[in-house]
């Protein structure tokens, strides 16, 4: 018996059903109007036939109450539900919001595949519904793009609605006449004509389910003669739509039989039924399947007892689908769920996705489901943070520098006073120095002095100014909604300076002790080496000259790994309070998960100081050339005048070790010391390029560490490593909270903490 026609008439004295969306075998959902509020929404009408079973009421009852819970902006909301009573009987009633737009498979049906940025923005308003449902106890179960709504947002985009969460479990665990047969006595099954809704919560109205669906639409298909008595009628399969199945958990997968769709005179003729027990605590049990096969995990094609990471398995394929334009598996059902059970899936092809990303959705689909995400946002993170390399990265941090550039600059500027101080008096000893206030000897100790205490100085500050950057852009994005503040980082900053200081200095002296070791290493092996073959073979092979060579390549690989590798020492120490030991250990494991990006970054950040030191010194000395006087040999020589000097350059450097280079090349070296005007053109210059860099060292210092930062969070996110607890994180900090945080943050802790049964 079908849910009869009920456009026009009220339920429960509340909803006129105004117009029908769709029609399933389980029931029929219409566009209704709330008559207190005149508000449209949608509402489902459970068909008449199943309320005569006192386990599918309660079961109802259970599952609208779950979905009615399940408060997220991303789940379409389930307002009310009840029962009532009509001329045909009574019926059951769900009532949920009613949506404009369209779903993500008809998306799919038109463009095949999307760009990677607008795969990655559904995706995770997907992971983020899929995983509150988790936490709520709820398992979806037929996650596919034809449950994934897109509704405008009045804004230019659109929000993402997951449909029919709690439904599925109701439909996997009903308790009607039914009979069945095996799967292999069915064959290949005609596809049925299927109505798309017009609008509303009706995509699920795309399932088909055996004997009752509440989402299916087609008409009554062929009869087929089970391998049990009496004659039962078969629901069209297509690869794409829902199916149940019953699986008797001491069969293999491939002898699952379907539930058949029967009306209520078939004779019942099932060994063991979905719903066996009369007990409302013994609903859900092993051996039974739900889902599209075509998204269906390995368990679920098993009929095991499934867990929240089978919609993982499912995000994986709705994820591939939607980068690459089909699904890892196609073919006839039975074909689809064995693939899904033994087939590794095939290689993702599409364009302008990173191989990590594709890493992550193989991941995904694994069949052992320890491999796979544990969660879904840790699956929806590891595909964020895979989809960007150092290129995403820098435009990031550029985004980000951009909006708080004076914020950066102050922290970055407060820091670095005593290195401005500093520099400014060993400015002062250098013109003390040449103008002869002070001797050779007091002078060099002084200057000598002062460039320690720099040094020191600089790489102290260096790690407070990272530390503070880090602590607020990671703030930042953790928590976007709060105010960027300086003052509670360098609260946290007085209170862990010590261990992070010592953590950072140590950090930066590591990649030299590295690189003085790997050159000591390679060049004693190279050399010695050389020297054995040398002397079995009776060759001279310069093995002085080849082991400096390769000693010099180690220099560089080692400084370079031994860098990046410690790149995130300072961040661990600032954000998660690490020891000292641990911090290494801590950063050099972040660091492997996106090597390659990490390798990018410390390239960056070592050559993008040098590069503008070389700049600013190539300019200063080319203007210092310009205004400064001939000196003593371009005199001599222009009074010369003789026509082999014409087109020669004369350079008088250090200790009077002159450069002449023309048609009569010479080099001129005395021990004498150079003229005074020269020397303190030099030191002018030097002075010059000091004073000027310090501003450009602040830039590029401030840039680095949120860079430093951004490379933190990325490799957290790679690892599948939550955000929840940087947000509990800053949570406890101890500046006073208003009463609207309060509120926020109360709600937060509630909707982490999955919710008890009623």
């Amino acid at each position: 018996m079908q849910c009869p026609d009920l456009v026009g008439r009220t339920i429960d004295g509340k909803y006129r059903l105004t117009r029908e969306l769709g029609r399933g075998g389980m029931g029929t959902v219409y566009l209704a109007v709330h008559l207190g509020t005149e508000r449209p929404v949608a509402v489902k009408v459970i068909a008449p036939q199943f309320m005569q079973r006192a386990e599918f009421v309660e079961r109802f009852r259970r599952e609208a109450r779950a979905a009615g819970r399940l408060r997220h902006p991303n789940v379409v909301d389930v307002t009310d539900f009840g029962f009532s009573e009509l001329s045909e009987g009574q019926v059951a009633y769900l009532v949920m919001e009613y949506l404009d737009g369209c779903t993500l498979g008809e998306i799919l049906d038109e463009e095949k595949n999307l760009p990677v940025s607008w795969t990655l923005d559904i995706l995770e308003q997907v992971c983020s519904a899929v995983n509150e449902a988790h936490q709520q106890g709820i398992i979806h179960r037929d996650l596919k793009p034809d449950n994934i709504w897109l509704e405008p947002n009045r804004r230019g985009g659109y929000t993402v609605k997951v449909l029919d969460f709690g439904i599925a479990k109701l439909e996997d665990y009903r308790d009607e006449p039914a009979d069945s047969v095996a799967a292999g006595a069915i064959g290949a099954m005609p596809t049925v004509e299927e109505r798309r809704l017009e609008t509303g919560v009706g995509p699920d109205l795309n399932t088909i389910a055996g004997d009752g669906s509440a989402t299916l639409i087609s008409d009554p298909a062929m009869a087929a003669s089970g391998t049990r008595t009496g004659t039962v009628r078969i629901s069209p399969l297509d690869d794409d739509k829902t199916a149940i199945f019953d699986t008797p958990p001491e069969e293999d997968a491939i002898k699952t039989r379907i539930s058949a769709q029967d009306d209520a005179s078939a004779e019942h003729d099932l060994a063991r039924s979905l719903v066996s027990s009369q007990n409302s605590a013994s609903l859900t049990r092993a051996g039974a399947v739900l889902g599209t096969p075509l998204y269906m995990s390995p368990e679920q094609c098993r009929g095991e007892v499934l867990d929240a990471r089978t919609d993982i398995y499912s995000l994986g394929v709705i994820a591939y689908q939607m980068l690459s334009g089909r699904t890892p598996f196609e073919g006839d059902y039975r074909s689809v769920m064995k693939a899904h059970r033994e087939l590794p899936p095939p290689p993702l092809v599409a364009k302008r996705v990173r191989k990590k990303m594709r890493w992550a959705i193989d991941a995904a689909l694994s069949k052992d489901r320890e491999a796979r995400p544990q969660t879904a946002l840790a699956f929806s993170d590891e595909l964020r943070s895979r989809a960007d390399g150092i290129f995403g990265l820098l435009r990031r941090s550029l985004v980000i520098y951009g909006e708080h550039l004076p914020k950066f600059l102050m922290i970055t500027g407060f820091f670095q006073l005593p290195v401005i101080l500093l520099t400014l008096v060993q400015v002062g000893f250098q013109f003390l120095r040449v103008s002869g206030v002070f001797s050779e000897l007091a002078g060099g100790l002084a200057l000598a002095g002062v460039v320690i205490a720099l040094a020191v100085t600089s790489a102290f500050c260096s790690v407070l100014t990272v530390g503070t950057i880090v602590w607020i852009v990671v703030q930042y994005l953790a928590i976007p909604l709060r105010p960027v503040r300086i003052r509670p980082a360098l609260a946290e900053l007085r209170k862990h300076w010590k261990r992070l200081t010592a953590s950072g200095i140590a950090a930066a002296f590591v990649p030299f002790l590295v690189a003085i070791a790997s050159f000591l290493v390679v060049f004693l092996v190279v050399w010695g080496g050389l020297q054995l073959v040398s002397m079995m073979i009776g060759v001279e092979l310069y093995a002085p000259m080849i082991g400096v060579g390769m000693a010099l390549i180690a220099v560089l690989i080692g400084f370079v790994l031994a860098y990046a590798s410690t790149m995130l020492v300072i961040p661990v120490a600032m954000i998660e309070r690490s020891k000292f030991i641990e911090g290494f250990r801590r950063s050099r494991e972040l660091t492997k998960r996106a090597f390659a990006t990490t390798i990018a970054a410390a390239m960056i950040m070592l050559l993008t100081p040098m590069l503008l030191a070389g700049t600013l010194s190539a300019m200063i000395d080319l203007a210092g050339k310009g205004i400064a006087p001939p000196t003593a040999i371009e005199k001599a020589a222009a009074a010369e005048g003789t026509p082999d000097d014409i087109g020669s350059i004369a350079v008088e450097g250090d200790r009077g070790v002159k450069y002449s280079i023309g048609r009569k090349n010479s080099i001129e070296v005395s021990t004498g010391r150079s003229d005074t005007p020269d020397h303190i053109k030099k030191t002018f210059l030097e002075s010059i390029f000091q004073i000027v860099w310090l501003p450009i060292q602040i830039i590029v210092l401030s840039f680095s560490a949120i860079i430093a930062a951004l490379l933190y969070l990325k490799t957290r996110l790679a690892g599948g490593e939550s955000m929840d607890d940087l947000v509990d994180r800053f949570d406890d900090d101890d500046r006073p909270k208003k009463k609207w945080q309060h509120r926020i943050r109360r709600r937060r802790a509630q909707s982490m903490r999955p919710q008890s049964e009623p």
